[in-house]
């Protein structure tokens, strides 16, 4: 049993390491190529009386058809080369359609642009319509079929005052914007209010880290102590990436994520003291902030209503990991009570290291994907 102890207590020691190494290495390590993050791709669809502006992000990693010299990144030179068909590609996989029917495409520009530290290229298209446009579909199947299969495109359409988002993947190739009537700043808050729980609730990530907090909590007032730590911790940096003034590699935080849930699995399995533990949660829901603020970036915020929208975000982050909390409450304070309390906790939080550590595997590019 010592023995097993002290192994625990060198992994936990191993864990701090990687968080500082990854910290120190925000800056200038981009070898992950392979994450999470690196193939998703951003729209954002601006609405006028008779045409849509698009905004297209793809980033490199999934345009390598394109690479000539196969060195992982595209000149100047092979985008020229392959400037028509790139065109084409959008030209037949972008569509959007009004009353059924396609508007006119049109192809304005192509540049070389990063995004969230990530290498792409930005197209600026523009979509025509003979009659005033109120609402449309949007069909995308960029990448899905060959190039790509786990692609994804953030979509963020804005039209006056009205703001409405998706998400295509292979799954989810068309979308129906349908402007709102009439157009208020309640709807655009209420529309960031639902994103924020949605992303919580959807963000089992997070929730596995306030799991694995709570699990060994001694009673209603350590779970306050801990809700109150990650909500106060989480919403600093989330406000401040939103305003610019925190920027960091998104593939090093979401693996620095992965790295806090492992490190609170082992200590609830080497440790049998838990009451300074909101300040652990604090530390760490410092970096799960920065993880709420790339998902919100990846949606993006109306100019017209930024701090109110983000603001509104966070409130539904917040409503969404009370009620997770309220909903297993009961069962972890019933299972407290029990004889086996000391053996679940061990049980649960293996779990929860491995689920964890296999993420983490997956957002350095060890393994692939969903692999």
């Amino acid at each position: 049993m010592n023995r097993a102890m002290r192994v625990c207590s060198q992994i936990k020691w191993v864990i701090i390491l990687l968080i500082l190494a990854s910290f120190l290495a925000l800056s200038n390590d981009r070898q992950a190529a392979y994450a999470h993050p690196l193939n998703n791709g951003y729209s954002q669809l601006t609405v006028m009386p008779n045409s849509v502006e698009y905004e297209l992000f793809i980033p490199e990693f999934s345009l390598q058809k394109y690479d000539e010299n196969h060195d992982g990144s595209l000149s100047l030179e092979e985008i020229d080369l392959h400037k028509a068909d790139l065109e084409n590609d959008i030209r037949t996989k972008i569509r959007l359609l009004q009353d059924l029917e396609p508007m006119d495409f049109s192809f304005r520009s192509l540049k070389k642009t990063d995004k969230e530290s990530i290498n792409g290229i930005t197209f600026l298209l523009n979509y025509t319509s003979k009659k005033s446009i109120s609402g449309f579909t949007i069909e995308y199947g960029m990448l899905f079929d060959n190039e790509d299969p786990n692609h994804l495109n953030f979509a963020l359409i804005l039209d006056g005052k009205d703001v409405d988002q998706t998400i295509f993947d292979s799954m989810h190739r068309s979308y129906h914007y349908e402007a709102l009537q009439p157009s208020s700043q309640a709807a655009v808050l209420w529309k960031y209010f639902l994103l924020g729980v949605e992303h919580i609730l959807l963000g089992f990530d997070h929730l596995l880290f306030l799991l694995s907090l709570i699990l060994v909590a001694a009673g209603y007032r350590d779970i306050v102590k801990i809700i109150t730590a990650f909500t106060v911790a989480h919403s600093i940096t989330l406000l401040l990436a939103s305003l610019g003034y925190v920027s960091l590699n998104p593939v090093w935080i979401e693996s620095a994520i992965a790295l806090s849930i492992c490190y609170v699995a082992v200590e609830n399995i080497i440790s049998g003291k838990y009451a300074m533990r909101w300040v652990l949660t604090f530390v760490f829901g410092l970096v799960h902030g920065l993880g709420f603020a790339g998902a919100l970036e990846e949606i993006g915020l109306p100019k017209s209503y930024f701090v109110s929208s983000l603001l509104t975000f966070n409130l539904g982050v917040e409503i969404g990991q009370l009620a997770v909390v309220f909903a297993v409450l009961p069962l972890l304070l019933w299972l407290q009570r029990g004889r086996w309390r000391r053996t679940i906790v061990i049980v649960g939080s293996v779990l929860i290291f491995i689920r964890a550590f296999w993420w983490l595997l997956e957002r350095v590019g060890i393994i692939p994907e969903g692999g």
